[in-house]
């Protein structure tokens, strides 16, 4: 699965990019960093299934705001 970020506060990703993820448990996806894209160090819950088949995720854990965009 590929995600596209869509808002980083936090700055470890670039907003526009996307990132290899992995679909775990519950519907969570593990996704990488700017550091390293295809390592699976954080965990994003989905927060809204959208009408057009997307699925919006929140990164946990971060005083900040973080969302991806994957389908």
């Amino acid at each position: 699965m590929i995600v596209k970020c869509l808002k980083d506060s936090e700055g470890w990703w670039t907003e526009g990019e996307v990132y290899p993820a992995h679909v775990v448990t519950g519907g969570f996806i593990q996704v990488g960093d700017d550091d390293d894209p295809n390592g699976e160090e954080w965990s994003a819950t989905p927060v809204e299934y959208r009408e057009d088949g997307s699925i919006l995720y929140q990164v946990g854990g971060l005083e900040g705001e973080v969302l991806f965009e994957g389908s």
